[in-house]
């Protein structure tokens, strides 16, 4: 069940009960409904852009795999492959750089 269906869930219950709005606490709680069901309508559009972004990234990524097998030939990947990510330390010092100061 997605937010705004619980969201519709929470209204209707809200109904059945005859919950009165004509009160403090019946605006309060409205209110509060109607709050939420903005948020979880907000968040299912993130969500879909998010879906979106990450299909534009896919094609991307697939787009880039051909621009490299154009340029680097098929040995590309395997020369690539040939490197393991322990093979380079980010935490490790460099020594004996002769760097102008």
């Amino acid at each position: 069940m997605t937010t705004l269906e619980k969201v519709a869930h929470l209204k209707g219950v809200m109904e059945g009960m005859e919950y009165d709005t004509t009160t403090k606490e019946g605006k309060l709680l409205s209110l509060l409904v109607d709050i939420v069901g903005g948020l979880a309508e907000e968040v299912e559009e993130i969500e879909d852009d998010l879906d979106t972004l990450f299909d534009f990234a896919d094609e991307l990524d697939e787009d880039l795999g051909d621009v490299e097998a154009d340029l680097y030939g098929d040995d590309y990947d395997d020369d690539y492959d040939d490197y393991d990510d322990d093979d380079f330390d980010d935490d490790e010092e460099i020594e004996d750089c002769d760097i102008a100061e």
